[in-house]
């Protein structure tokens, strides 16, 4: 019994002499916090992949007509018909600029605002959107890919 009591006295005092030599490395070259930047979503956006129901079905259509326009004053365009979220120009903005996860849409011939979850990516360089929606019948989902036009 003395022996156990004698071991786990040790083993305490060996835990305890490591964990205070312990020294916290701190890069002096680092600043002491960090920002985020706010994502910019502004310009023209082009279609270039729709899954439905998760089927490709870019080759099916012409889908590269149909472009969205956001404005850096928050007002968006719409080009190229495709059933979509909003049929009629409006305003645009997100739930939070630094971490956006949702669009709102507000046509100007309406007050009801339209929202979407919004995935952002980049690939090779290029900012890409993905916007799930259900245009007209609800058990029909789209997948939505947009890519920011090279300016």
């Amino acid at each position: 019994m003395k022996l156990n009591i004698q071991l786990i006295a040790g083993i305490l005092i060996v835990l305890a002499i490591g964990m205070g030599s312990c020294n916290t490395f701190k890069d002096e070259t680092a600043p002491d916090s960090y920002s985020e930047i706010p994502k910019n979503m502004d310009g023209e956006w082009i279609l270039n992949a729709v899954s439905r129901n998760g089927i490709d079905i870019t080759e099916r259509m012409d889908f590269n007509r149909f472009r969205i326009f956001l404005n850096k004053d928050n007002t968006y365009k719409l080009e190229g018909y495709l059933p979509f979220l909003v049929k009629n120009d409006g305003t645009w903005r997100v739930d939070d600029p630094l971490y956006p996860f949702h669009l709102i849409f507000k046509e100007t011939t309406t007050d009801e605002e339209v929202t979407t979850g919004i995935k952002l990516i980049t690939v090779n360089g290029h900012r890409r959107i993905t916007l799930e929606i259900s245009p007209g019948c609800y058990s029909n989902k789209y997948i939505y890919t947009f890519e920011k036009a090279t300016e």
